[in-house]
């Protein structure tokens, strides 16, 4: 009898070994926020927060509709260029303004530089494949 209540015992810790496996996986299987991916039909969210793009590296397919959205407490642009300053025949170029978002389809397929007039250190890729 003494024998069976120590093996209940020490399934116990096992247990707890196993769902802390468990919870761990999870946390870690979700997307990195540096690169995302999105198909043509689904579409994809750029949030813009902290006085950054994130994701810093986005990949998507001709047609692919992108979602800037705003959560910052000051305005920005979502401007095809970078450091600040726009391409000489920039494909874009938005007024942000604090709370609010702006749909940006993309219609070519290339590497497109992101960036904010207003803030020059917020920069971004998106690459159309």
């Amino acid at each position: 009898m003494h024998l069976a209540a120590q093996r209940t015992f020490s399934m116990r810790p096992m247990l707890f070994v196993a769902a802390l496996s468990l919870a761990l996986v999870a946390c870690t299987s979700s997307p990195s926020s540096s690169a995302q991916s999105s198909s043509a039909s689904g579409g994809t969210t750029v949030t813009l927060s902290g006085l950054a793009f994130s994701p810093t590296s986005l990949t998507v397919k001709v047609g692919t509709k992108v979602t800037f959205q705003n959560k910052d407490t000051v305005d920005h642009t979502v401007t095809n260029g970078k450091d600040g300053k726009p391409d000489a025949n920039a494909a874009f170029d938005k007024s942000l303004p604090s709370g609010q978002s702006v749909d940006i389809t993309f219609d070519k397929a290339g590497t497109f530089n992101v960036t904010c007039k207003i803030h020059s250190t917020m920069n971004m890729t998106v690459t159309v494949q």
